[in-house]
């Protein structure tokens, strides 16, 4: 049933959208009673509903409400003060006020048909709309509630509390974006109130009254906005600003701003809820498919090619909001570098003025609805779906991306860009500070970057300074180098303390490091000193052998640095004539753990040699077993004294330590090799393991990843299925129990048989022909025996049972009673149901005993008129007598005829008929005396004969002539108008002469009498 817009008597103020699923039947019929009639708008519920059963939710929501509820139809025109149905297997949208439907695509993956529908919602009827989330698993419907709140819809979820199945609730809830979160019950009353409102009604929009007053109160709320979140709404656009106000009045139930600013002082988390509001952060992965597709086949693809692996890629998403739109250009990066094939480093920093927004973009953590923006192999390479069915960003492009905190009205701008995008920001802003971004946007793009702007934004001024890519797309290519002025210096940034709150400061960290103590600087400051002043030149090494330390004067022993680069191994820094030297003595400490003293040390002084001595001392914790080793490099001048005694001190022999030296070395690295062999084996073996592993538990849980998703679509179909059948369960138990209240007062017995002749159940009246109790349910109907003496009851059971044609008889008992018998055969509605027999007993002993005493009196009446008729014998007729026979049968109507013909008294002009209508054309043309009528005609009968005659004005003398003895078919016949009966037994000359002359006279006395009491009226 299509309703056309003509049919509408009112068109919807408000488009109220429902979304429910598992347990929401309930949570529907209670948000239902508590609703008018007259609300003025349209409901519209979408529910997920199983697509391999017939669903009962029209049947089941009408009793309780009055509001018309239809099941939707493609095209169907939308009217107020209705309730409108999705049908299974279809997904549903709205535009222009009509309902268009579309096929599920089978086997498509998770169905969001509440999704699909708020969007189209939002986009169709704006702020016109709203969004309700009843009980339900999962999350559908949370995304769509982003479209309505950006459209400026009202957005109302049910109590998860009062909710079967709180998924989709709390889903809901999790946005931020939720303006009432309501028990069903109690949605009702603040739908009407929000509705009948003044300021969404339109009788009253105190905001567009440009008073003086008005503009002080508004400068009151941006200062207490301002003063509470950092952020100066007046650079907004005042028609966004107003809007947005008078929604947060609206919900509130404040009318006059004055009272709105009260509350904005008495409740800061209204200033909270203000200030996000107007932030409207509302986004999702490749916003605009054609957009992205051109910027990924124009912009980044000639952004790869230009670069190099020296310089880093940069780009900027200014208002990134919660992250998807930074991600997909990280995404998209990552992407064109791999298809190219060349090695790139990418940085993308995103940036919002909202600090919750950005801490949430961080985690680059997304619900599964993602899967329908993102496509297919960009969610199978760029994320990682955890156990909680959430997609996680993976690392690589979690790590390009790089999120703050950032004013682009009060900050500077940044600098050196490939790539800027700025996306449905710029609309929500007054003109001249949307210049002055752009003029900062420009600034910070390299000479030939790209500019991506939302659908709704341009240029403006600015065109000249940018090449246009693509006008449709937003996407512009800066031309020139020039530096536009952007008017006065930006303001101190007021946000500096919340974006310290938020991000971690460089300077923050390296104050934490100040506070060393003191004494201990004092202590470490005066050993030092002593060591350099008494002790020999010596270094200290760690255990990689790399200096870390230096005391004393080594300037001899070391070499001079180069410019550049150095390293600080000690083979590396002491010089060439003593390293072999030093970087044995230092082995042989590391592999003994023990002091190693060399003498003789040749080192070469300008011109001359100089013999040195090397003492390394190893230093360890040794309490802690896991403290690093140290090395203590010490040298010793013979010149300068006497060498100190040591245990172990060798003469260092250039040659031969060499020669040991390289041997160890070698040795060393032999078993390094081998080592490494069966390291490299083992890895590689393992790793062969855990690649088949990984590969098997990759497999197994995408098919548990399938099937958990097909179970719980399953599972929340049934769960509808089931809500509607018990609730049709309990329909269908009252109705027994009305039918047994019925059955058990009446006093006619009833006995139900199945098609195997079962007694399936029966009435207390029938126990009394036949003996039965409670526990004979389900016992064959022959097991019983019974006070009717029918004998042949079981045949005729059967053949009722056969051929569905009832029978019907009455049993004399022997009390005299007289019980009427009547056996009818039943089939239920539905096709291939099995069949059954019903019998009923009545007692119709009153009946039957008045019929038998009215067909006495009738015949002895009737024998009173025939004598009293005889004196009428003589009664003149006219000769020859017209006759019209009307009889459908040719047997009948010649025996009628016969009998005319041997009557005497008079003689007989017969002319005969076979229908009414046949009659009453040769009625008109003859004139006929008088009509013998059979009761019984071809689908008609006597009566209708009558009638007829009646409508036609034809006052003829009529007798009907019938074959059935029943006093209360004549007696009806008589009052009808007939003048005589005669029974088709009774028919002979005689009697149907006495009969005519009866009807004649008797016609003409009525004349007579009509006559006379006319002219007695007159």
């Amino acid at each position: 049933m299509n309703i056309a817009v003509n049919e509408c008597e009112d068109q919807p103020s408000h488009y109220i959208g429902v979304g429910a699923s598992a347990g929401g039947l309930e949570a529907l019929q209670i948000l239902l009673q508590n609703l008018p009639t007259d609300t003025g708008a349209c409901f519209i519920i979408v529910q997920h509903l199983s697509p391999d059963f017939k669903s009962m939710m029209l049947e089941l929501l009408s009793k309780h409400t009055t509001m018309r509820i239809l099941n939707v139809e493609d095209g169907m025109q939308v009217c107020a003060n209705c309730i409108y149905l999705i049908p299974p297997k279809k997904n549903m949208m709205v535009a222009q006020g009509k309902l268009l439907l579309s096929e599920k695509v089978p086997d498509a993956g998770l169905s969001l048909p509440i999704d699909i529908f708020f969007r189209s919602l939002a986009e169709d009827q704006q702020h016109h709309a709203i969004g309700i989330i009843l009980s339900g698993t999962g999350s559908d419907g949370s995304r769509g509630l982003k479209s309505l709140k950006e459209a400026g819809a009202l957005v109302i979820a049910q109590e998860p509390d009062s909710a079967k199945f709180d998924g989709m609730p709390n889903s809901a809830i999790n946005t931020g974006i939720v303006d009432l979160i309501l028990r069903p019950e109690q949605m009702g009353e603040k739908l009407m109130s929000y509705i009948r409102h003044p300021l969404v009604s339109g009788e009253n929009s105190p905001l567009k009254a440009g008073t003086s007053e008005n503009e002080d109160l508004m400068a009151e709320v941006f200062n207490v906005l301002k003063l509470k979140s950092e952020i100066d709404f007046a650079k907004y656009k005042p028609s966004t600003v107003a809007r947005r106000i008078e929604r947060r009045m609206t919900i509130k139930q404040v009318n006059s701003l004055q009272e709105y600013l009260t509350l904005m002082f008495k409740d800061p988390y209204e200033v909270q809820v203000l200030s996000k509001e107007l932030l409207i952060g509302v986004t999702r992965f490749f916003r605009d498919d054609d957009a992205f597709n051109l910027l990924r086949e124009k912009t980044i693809a000639d952004i790869v090619a230009r670069s190099n692996e020296h310089t880093p890629i940069r780009a900027w998403v200014a208002g990134c909001s919660t992250g998807e739109e930074a991600y997909s250009m990280a995404i998209l990066f990552a992407d064109e570098i791999a298809k190219q094939g060349v090695k790139r480093d990418v940085k993308v920093f995103a940036t919002d003025v909202n600090g919750d927004a950005i801490n949430e973009a961080s985690n680059g953590m997304f619900c599964e609805e993602i899967q329908h923006d993102v496509g297919g192999a960009y969610l199978s390479n760029y994320f990682t779906k955890n156990a909680g069915n959430r997609y996680q960003i993976n690392k690589t492009i979690r790590q390009t991306v790089i999120f703050a905190t950032h004013n682009m009205i009060t900050d500077p701008p940044f600098s050196n860009m490939d790539l800027v995008s700025c996306r449905n920001i710029l609309i929500y802003f007054q003109h001249s500070v949307q210049k002055r971004v752009l003029t900062s946007l420009h600034f910070s793009l390299k000479k030939d970057g790209y500019l991506f702007l939302g659908s709704s934004e341009n240029l403006s001024d600015l065109a000249p300074h940018f090449e246009t890519i693509n006008d449709r797309c937003r996407i512009y290519r800066k031309r020139t180098s020039v530096r536009i002025p952007i008017g006065s210096a930006p303001p101190v940034n007021t946000s500096t303390q919340t974006q310290t709150q938020n991000m971690p400061s460089v300077s923050r960290l390296l104050r934490s490091y100040r506070g060393a103590n003191a004494i201990g600087a004092a202590i470490s400051f005066a050993n030092e000193l002593l060591i350099t002043q008494y002790a020999p030149p010596c270094i200290l090494v760690n255990d990689d052998l790399e200096a870390i330390h230096v005391y004393g004067d080594v300037t001899g022993y070391v070499r001079r640095l180069p410019p550049g680069r150095i390293s600080v191994e000690i083979k590396d820094l002491v010089n060439e004539d003593i390293s072999i030297a030093v970087s044995t003595a230092l082995h042989r400490a590391k592999q003994s753990s023990d002091e190693v003293y060399y003498t003789d040390v040749i080192t070469r002084d300008g011109e001359n040699n100089t013999s040195i001595n090397l003492r390394v001392f190893y230093i360890r914790e040794h309490e802690i077993e896991s403290s690093p080793g140290y090395y203590w490099l010490i040298f010793e001048n013979e010149q300068a004294g006497e060498p100190r005694a040591a245990a172990n001190h060798v003469s260092f022999d250039a040659a031969e330590q060499s020669r040991q030296r390289i041997e160890d070395l070698e040795l060393e690295l032999k078993r390094s090799k081998e080592h490494l062999q069966v390291t490299v084996e083992e890895l590689e073996t393992t790793n062969e393991e855990l690649q088949s592993a990984n590969e098997e538990l990759m497999s197994a849980n995408e098919e548990l990843q399938s099937t958990n998703e097909e179970l719980q679509s399953v599972n929340e179909e049934l769960y509808t299925v089931n809500s509607e059948y018990q609730e049709k369960i309990s329909e269908i138990s009252q109705t027994n129990n009305d039918l047994d209240e019925v059955l058990g007062l009446s006093n006619i017995g009833i006995i139900f048989l199945d098609d195997n002749f079962l007694i399936r159940r029966y009435t207390q009246a029938a126990a009394r022909y036949i003996n039965l109790m409670e526990s004979d349910l389900n016992r064959p109907i022959h097991h019983f025996s019974n006070n009717l003496h029918y004998d042949s009851m079981l045949k005729d059971i059967s053949d009722v049972f056969a051929t569905s044609k009832s029978k019907q008889l009455d049993i004399i008992l022997e009390d005299k009673r007289v019980i009427q018998i009547s056996i009818h055969a039943y089939r239920y509605t539905d096709p291939g149901d099995s069949r059954g027999v019903a019998i009923t007993f009545s007692d119709v002993s009153r009946a039957r005993y008045a019929q038998r005493g009215l067909s006495v009196v009738y015949k002895q009446l009737k024998s009173s008129i025939n004598n009293a008729l005889e004196s009428l014998d003589n009664t003149p007729l006219a000769n020859p007598l017209k006759v019209l026979v009307v009889d459908d049968q040719p047997v009948s109507l010649a025996l009628i005829e016969e009998t005319l013909a041997a009557i005497s008294e008079f003689n007989c002009e017969v002319y005969s008929a076979h229908t009414v209508l046949e009659s009453l054309k040769i009625a008109r043309d003859t004139a006929p005396d008088i009509c013998l009528v059979d009761y019984h005609l071809d689908g008609e009968t006597a009566i209708d004969f009558i009638d007829s005659m009646k409508a036609n004005s034809l006052d003829i003398p009529s007798l009907v002539i019938t074959g059935d003895d029943d006093p209360e078919l004549n007696a009806m016949l008589l009052s009808y108008g007939v003048l005589d009966l005669i029974n088709k037994h009774d028919l002979a000359p005689q009697v149907l002469s006495r009969s005519i002359r009866f009807s004649i006279r008797r016609r003409e006395i009525d004349r007579e009498i009509n006559k006379t009491i006319d002219s007695v009226s007159v």
